[in-house]
């Protein structure tokens, strides 16, 4: 979807419903243009289905993080593993070459044994003899719990290797679920364009009622950052602020790939110095909660239980957000019918 179409997108459901409410159902109208119910249920799929989106997208990225988490692990097992089998390889060929020592000279060591020029002398051959062989033991159980150790790390290899396959099967599965739920939803938006463009064509007053809504939305003059506490945090909302218009994609994290709602927050804050994981959930549960009654320019508002959105609180009841596939970055009114916490970075 091109920037202009989804800037078109993002300001749809306002404006179409100011077309509703201002005059769909006229006897004006042609037939053509969608009545209100219409446009309602049409409203109604789409918030249901950004739900459903906002879910898997947050479940996609939880995988991803338990992912590195297994990789990481993978690696260390993997080298543990190795060092173990090493371990093993050396006692075990230590142990061989002795034994074949021990065979050859064992005729020499009885006979340095009846050499002995006292009883003294034979009793310290005797227990040299003896301290050998108890080195070889004590070699032999070395060898043998090497050898233990490398079969359960092994073992330990296999099922985090497993693990591994089954988280990245999983995301396979997850991305073909949100892959096919983003092409119902531009199918979706792709309905709603088409009614708002048959509106706008029945009558003069529907176009000049979106023309004036999309001048307070994200397609206008640039909107500048709030004050802020503090030079961190006018770091993160400047580097936000610059996001404006920039598409939504799920489990983007950049200018290039676009944002989803918790690469966009992890972005912005990352210009602080402050790594965030790319999770919504997994930013509350890392951060520092505060009430909503202190939030500050920055601070971090979370939404729907489980948490599955996160934006950035910019004042006056205000956020700036990535907010769902086919829409861009903007500032939006707080949903504080969904507010569940908020948290402080930094």
């Amino acid at each position: 979807m091109t920037g202009t179409r989804a800037l078109l997108v993002t300001r749809l459901s306002i404006a179409v419903l100011l077309v509703g409410s201002a005059t769909i159902g006229a006897a004006t109208l042609s037939s053509a243009a969608p009545s209100r119910e219409e446009v309602q249920q049409a409203r109604a799929r789409l918030d249901s289905l950004n739900r459903d989106l906002d879910l898997m997208v947050e479940q996609y990225n939880q995988a991803r993080l338990r992912l590195q988490e297994v990789q990481a692990r993978l690696a260390d097992v993997r080298a543990q593993a190795q060092r173990a089998q090493a371990t093993a390889d050396r006692a075990i060929s230590s142990l061989n070459a002795n034994a074949a020592r021990a065979y050859r000279g064992v005729g020499s060591q009885i006979a340095e044994l009846f050499d002995s020029a006292s009883l003294a002398d034979f009793s310290d051959r005797l227990e040299f003899i003896g301290s050998m062989a108890q080195a070889d033991s004590d070699l032999a159980v070395e060898a043998q719990a090497a050898r233990q150790e490398a079969r359960w790390t092994a073992e330990e290899l296999k099922a985090t290797a497993e693990e591994r396959q089954g988280i990245v099967d999983a995301l396979a599965a997850k991305q073909d679920q949100i892959e096919s739920r983003v092409a119902e939803a531009r199918a979706l938006y792709d309905e709603l364009d088409r009614k708002y463009h048959e509106a706008l064509a029945a009558q003069a007053a529907a176009q000049e009622a979106a023309s004036s809504s999309s001048s307070s939305s994200v397609g206008g003059s640039p909107i500048p950052p709030p004050p802020a506490p503090n030079a961190n945090v006018a770091a993160v909302l400047q580097a936000a602020y610059s996001m404006i218009g920039t598409p939504y994609q799920y489990g983007g994290s950049s200018p290039e790939t676009g944002f989803d709602c918790s690469g966009f927050t992890m972005w912005a804050w990352s210009h602080a110095g402050v790594y965030l994981p790319h999770s919504s959930a997994a930013q509350y549960a890392s951060l520092p909660h505060v009430a909503q009654s202190d939030l500050q320019p920055g601070d971090l508002v979370f939404f729907y239980s489980p948490i599955s959105h996160v934006g950035m609180y910019v004042g006056g009841s205000s956020m700036i957000h990535s907010p769902q596939t086919g829409s861009v970055v903007s500032v939006v009114p707080i949903y504080w019918d969904s507010f569940v916490g908020a948290a402080r970075p930094g």
